[in-house]
């Protein structure tokens, strides 16, 4: 087998290949995208959990406070109930007593300024006196009479385990009136708001395996009791939600099975917990199994369809690549044969060039001496010095197309240095904008700052030639932009204006030697320029687009910025 016949061959396996690998990438990423739609639904369901479990909490702990306040203040009337009581001077022991047992009150206590206790409620043996420790900042207020009123809340008493709830109201004279009761029932209520018995139903919903509200002192309430792993609250995976993350999710195996928790951290009336849902991952694995196992049959199926359409595609490719090649071999060979028929041009104009030169501008210089001695001859009649000055004028305008003539034939290789070519620009239109100035033609640039490595006089004589080559399309009005800009390393001088523009049909030929469409033309104007541009290592092009306003024509000379340029000979 040849060398191109086993390229082909790797080429075709290598394309199978890549697109065996993009339809397994197409399955992949559907399968990924089903198991995250399904992972999402078991998120939302374990967040609505959470949320249910937050969110009742949150308003269980609203209806809590508002008893607790309604509580509070009804202590705090208490209290001033007892203090006016006590300005009229009617209270007693057993006063208190009996204003105890009928309001439901634990302890009373009277204190004088000096937070000295002077009067109390008769309490049951073995109580405890329970006052000795009342913080300073509560009772201070009252005694020097800051305070009317004040609520303590919740406080612990020296007797372990029982709690009080207290308030106080400030005598007059100074002094204090304290009240305050047993909390525990209080507590209790607060302990049966809290989200353990909704847990408990959560729990039992289908796929929830465990619903676990934990803190450090381990798990406080909890939706089963046949959990036979442990939950540590400090557990790696749980530290991003002491960064502040919401939500925290993961996958793990258990003695209960498969396990898909989502953690998060919820606001309770006894401060901050972790609750944890844990969900039944075995739905999620199964549909992840029969994903997959359809994706492989689906791939499978489609690898005969693959190869034929590979086949087809290389097939195809093959025949644009040798069209492309016919094409561009063809183009080339059209190009050679325009370069060849050029270098004929240019070897039988050089070969005329030095008969043209020395038949020619001999005789000529005779003709213009003459003509200038017969112009400048006194005594003639009018009519010889008009016709005098009649040949000397054609017989300059001969001189200058000889001149062009031998120019084009035997062209000088450019001189290149670096040049302000805006600088430029801005000048050449700034003198054509001088000598039209009161005429209808209107001159104007626009050349931000840029240099390039090219010949000046080259650069001077292009623009001169399409500058004058716009004012004579324009007939005397009308409008010439010269413009550059810089494209990439290519600087790009377009001179535009909004004459007549060029026929379709001229557009061909309008570069070719010895064409015009004026009468008074020579055809060489265009043809100079675009071999200046050339030596250059530029271009001279008509564009496809129209000039100013929509109208006239747009001649593009591109040349490169710098000579060593990659972009030279854009064209």
């Amino acid at each position: 087998m040849s060398t191109p016949a086993i390229r082909r061959w790797v080429f075709r396996v290598a394309a199978l290949l890549l697109v065996a690998a993009g339809l397994t990438m197409a399955f992949l990423w559907d399968v990924r995208k089903r198991v995250d739609h399904q992972e999402e639904m078991m998120v939302a369901h374990g967040r609505a959990i959470a949320d249910i479990v937050a969110e009742s909490s949150i308003h269980n702990l609203a209806a809590f406070n508002q008893w607790e306040n309604e509580f509070s203040q009804r202590l705090v009337n208490n209290a001033l109930w007892l203090a006016r009581r006590d300005e009229v001077g009617t209270l007693n022991p057993e006063d208190l007593r009996d204003f105890a047992d009928t309001m439901g009150l634990f302890r009373i206590l009277l204190f004088d300024a000096d937070g000295r206790v002077v009067m109390s409620n008769p309490i049951p043996p073995g109580s405890g006196a329970g006052y000795g420790n009342l913080p300073r900042k509560f009772l201070d207020p009252l005694l020097k009479g800051e305070k009317t009123h004040l609520s303590l809340g919740y406080r612990f008493v020296p007797r372990k385990g029982e709690q009080r709830f207290t308030a106080g109201a400030a005598r007059k004279g100074g002094g204090a009136v304290v009240v305050n009761i047993r909390a525990d029932e209080l507590l209790a209520t607060r302990r049966k708001m809290g989200p353990g018995h909704l847990i408990k139903t959560l729990g039992k919903g289908r796929g929830v395996l465990y619903v676990v509200i934990q803190d450090e002192s381990g798990i406080q309430a909890s939706s089963t009791d046949q959990l036979s792993f442990p939950f540590p609250v400090d557990d790696p995976h749980l530290q991003p939600l002491q960064e502040g993350v919401q939500w925290v999710v993961r996958e793990f195996d258990s003695a209960l099975g498969g396990v898909f928790e989502i953690s998060r951290v919820v606001d309770l009336p006894t401060g901050p917990v972790l609750l944890r849902v844990g969900m039944d991952s075995a739905l999620l694995v199964k549909m992840r199994a029969d994903i997959r196992t359809h994706a492989i049959l689906r791939i499978v199926v489609l690898l005969a369809s693959v190869f034929m359409v590979s086949a087809l595609f290389l097939a195809w490719q093959r025949q644009s690549v040798l069209d492309r090649e016919v094409a561009k071999v063809t183009a080339q060979l059209r190009q050679r044969e325009a370069e060849a028929r050029r270098s004929e041009k240019l070897v039988a104009m050089g070969s005329l060039a030095a008969g043209v030169a020395h038949q020619i501008r001999n005789p000529l210089n005779s003709i213009h001496m003459i003509s200038q001695v017969l112009e400048k001859t006194p005594g003639l009649p009018e009519g010889v010095h008009d016709q005098a000055r009649h040949v000397l004028t054609e017989s300059g305008r001969i001189e200058e197309i000889v001149r062009q003539f031998l120019e084009f034939a035997k062209p000088r290789e450019p001189v290149f240095e670096m040049v302000d070519l805006a600088g430029l620009v801005r000048d050449m239109v700034g003198l054509q904008a001088a000598a039209h100035e009161g005429t209808g033609i209107n001159f104007s640039s626009y050349a931000p700052g840029l240099e390039a490595e090219v010949d000046r006089k080259f650069v001077v004589e292009i623009l001169e030639n399409l500058m004058k080559n716009a004012t004579q399309v324009l007939g005397g009005k009308g409008k010439v932009l010269v413009s550059l800009i810089a494209r990439g390393g290519v600087a790009e001088i377009v001179v535009a204006d909004d004459g007549p523009g060029v026929a379709p049909g001229d557009r061909d030929r309008i570069f070719d030697l010895y064409y015009t469409t004026r009468p008074e033309g020579n055809g060489m104007g265009l043809s100079l320029v675009a071999q200046m541009a050339s030596a250059m290592g530029g271009s001279l092009s008509l564009d496809s687009e129209p000039g100013l306003d929509h109208k006239g024509a747009r001649f593009v000379v591109s040349l490169p910025i710098h000579r060593n340029s990659p972009e030279r000979n854009p064209r």
